[in-house]
């Protein structure tokens, strides 16, 4: 082999190397993008292995490290961004760092990281978020909740949340310690709110809520970074928020913080102190806008009444009046009625009377008639059955015979007897109902102006009075008036 190559060390090679390194990189920082592959940290200083890809080969490696005084650096500047170091500073991240190239002879290349511009972290959560905003938009979940009624008086509640946490405390105090409403029932579903696990939890918890006879279904989270409040712009949590027929209330975050669940859910408000005290206060304010219109109301129901007071009064006096009109009119009509139908009647009564004492003197005539047929009929059967009885008697056996005549006999007698009593007292009851009989026993009937004397309530005296008898109808004029004692 030749000697005639010149021959170093790996020493003097890594020594060549460093001090390239350091006159080149030493006071150059360099922006670079890559992927962290690992992360650890020890007394304070942070490792990582940087790794970059290309279609899924790594194509480039390098040892990455934050010394303790870059971190609180990085940690601050990632802070204003509303990033944790935690969420970025692991693997699976791409990052965008500033870095100073540094060489050792043992440890080799490294690259030690300054700065890191969260603006590829924040890019990519907006990018998610717009592409998760337009699918729902697509799907038509974003204004679902919209459609469901949310009233002013929300007493059961559904809460999801991590029960010990910060955000959780703060809605539970809030809701039991105010001075307006407290009686609230509450059922709490216990979630993790910042795993990756806790999409799903949180959507089951949704699902499960939402079996249950409540008003309101709450979701509340204290804050956090964007990356820790990341998992409430999924998909999956939003459409389960969407597609949820309880109202959603959201309380999570900081003020500055929102989310697509927020702009999926019914109404979202900036902190869970935020979203309790909007329960009690909607109570509150419906509990005095219910007292407003009972006040209202009944001081219209005065006003109204006092007008009213007045002019039923004055309508009153104008229906008095009226009605004091017509019912003297009517007393005038019913008494000129009352005349004439007194008239008329005693007319009718006089003309029925002359009618019924005809028909009676007629029917009398008519009985007698038939009485006296009746017994003329009677008498020639009597004859003959004499005859024809005595001719058979004399045919038959004597004895037997007269006894049958005599049974015969007094059976005719009886039958006779029985129909001439019967005659006679239908006559009788006839002359009951007859009027000329009232005259016949001494009774007048005494009229003036064809009213009956006895039930007259007006003057009498110096009126004309007009008496029937059996055979006279007397005219005469009262002079005088004597109370009969």
């Amino acid at each position: 082999m030749s000697n005639a190559h010149q021959t170093y060390t790996l020493t003097q090679l890594h020594t060549s190397i460093e001090n390239w390194v350091r006159k080149t990189f030493s006071i150059k920082e360099v922006w670079i993008t890559c992927e962290i592959a690992k992360c650890s940290e020890k007394n304070g200083h942070y490792y990582l292995e940087l790794v970059d890809s290309n279609d899924g080969i790594r194509s480039a490696q390098a040892k990455g490290m934050i010394w303790r005084t870059s971190y609180s650096k990085i940690e601050r500047q990632l802070e204003s961004f509303g990033l944790k170091t935690s969420d970025v500073l692991k693997p699976g991240l791409e990052i965008k760092c500033s870095v100073v190239v540094t060489f050792h002879k043992i440890f080799g290349l490294s690259l030690v990281i300054n700065e890191i511009d969260p603006s590829i972290l924040l890019g990519d959560i907006e990018r998610q978020k717009i592409d998760t905003r337009k699918r729902l938009q697509k799907e038509g979940l974003i204004d679902l909740q919209q459609a469901l009624y949310f009233g002013p008086i929300n007493k059961k509640i559904a809460l999801i949340g991590s029960p010990g946490t910060s955000g959780f405390e703060d809605f539970m105090n809030e809701i039991e310690h105010n001075s307006i409403y407290t009686n609230f029932k509450l059922k709490v579903f216990p979630v993790g709110v910042q795993s990756q696990d806790a999409i799903k939890d949180i959507a089951a918890a949704i699902e499960g809520a939402a079996s249950y006879d409540v008003d309101v279904i709450a979701i509340v989270r204290g804050g956090g970074s964007k990356m820790d409040l990341h998992i409430f712009n999924h998909y999956t949590l939003c459409k389960a928020v969407s597609k949820c027929q309880i109202p959603i209330i959201t309380g999570i975050g900081h003020e500055t913080d929102t989310s697509l669940v927020d702009e999926v859910a019914y109404t979202s408000t900036k902190t869970p102190t935020a979203a309790a005290k909007m329960f009690y206060m909607n109570i509150g304010v419906f509990s005095a806008q219910l007292s407003d219109a009972i006040k209202n109301i009944q001081l219209k129901t005065r006003t109204l009444l006092s007008q009213s007071s007045g002019e039923l009064q004055f309508f009153a006096g104008i229906l008095f009046e009226r009605v004091d009109q017509i019912l003297k009119i009517n007393d005038t009509i019913l008494q000129r009625q009352i005349k004439v139908l007194q008239f008329d009647f005693n007319a009718y009564l006089m003309a029925a009377k002359d009618s019924i004492s005809e028909k009676l003197f007629n029917l009398q005539i008519n009985i007698n008639s038939m009485m006296q047929n009746e017994f003329a009929e009677l008498k020639a059967y009597e004859g003959l059955l004499l005859n024809n009885t005595e001719r058979i008697l004399n045919d038959l056996a004597p004895v037997e015979l007269n006894k049958q005549l005599d049974l015969l006999k007094l059976r005719v007698w009886h039958v006779l007897h029985s129909s001439r009593e019967y005659l006679v007292f239908n006559i009788q009851k006839l002359g009951l109902v007859d009027p000329n009989q009232l005259f016949d026993k001494g009774y007048t009937i005494s009229t003036v102006d064809g009213e009956d004397v006895n039930k007259r309530k007006k003057v009498l005296k110096g009126k004309e009075l007009i008496t029937f008898t059996n055979e006279h109808k007397i005219i005469s004029r009262i002079k005088e008036i004597n109370k009969r004692t």
